[in-house]
């Protein structure tokens, strides 16, 4: 009676583990575009009922959930990959709604860079070491900002006559 009562704890216990193993493993995984668009949604800290346009594609090649989206009251346009694998975003890009301005003032780089750092959250030393290059293109004037910090690499475009900044990217780099 007692040896049948240790081999069922041993089994018990063995077959805890073993459950324990597979929740840890499987926690961070997606599984649906349902799933892919609640971690977008959080991230964007916008609630599916504020956003149209919702396209949401599986990459199985890549492994990838391809989630995209409008914001309804300003036309903002998000773009995430999601790793089908982990559940964690691999890359986010948001592109902002605006009238073109045909000016060829320029705020300078320097300031271009300060409202990067302001919106981001990413102190100026770390962006100056990017890149920082002015275009003039199809009668706009816009700053295009790359640096990298943590991992990530980054991309802000600002406007150049009054520094708004018009859209942002950043993806894992794995570094």
């Amino acid at each position: 009676m007692k040896k049948r009562m240790s081999i069922a704890i041993a089994l018990l216990t063995a077959l805890a583990m073993i459950m324990t193993m597979s929740i840890s493993v499987f926690a961070g995984s997606i599984s649906s575009n349902d799933a892919a668009l609640k971690t977008a949604l959080k991230n964007a800290k916008l609630k599916k009922s504020a956003v149209k346009r919702i396209e949401v594609e599986f990459d199985d090649e890549d492994g990838v959930y391809e989630v995209e989206f409008t914001k309804k009251s300003n036309g903002k346009k998000f773009d995430y990959e999601i790793a089908a694998g982990t559940g964690s975003i691999i890359k986010k890009s948001v592109d902002h709604k605006y009238k073109r301005n045909s000016s060829h003032k320029k705020i300078g780089k320097k300031a271009a860079r300060k409202k990067v750092a302001k919106s981001s959250g990413i102190s100026y030393k770390i962006i100056s070491k990017g890149t920082c290059r002015y275009e003039y293109d199809d009668g706009e004037g816009t700053y295009e900002i790359r640096f990298s910090k943590g991992g990530r690499s980054y991309e802000y475009d600002v406007l150049a006559p009054n520094g708004k900044i018009i859209g942002y990217e950043w993806k894992v780099t794995g570094n």
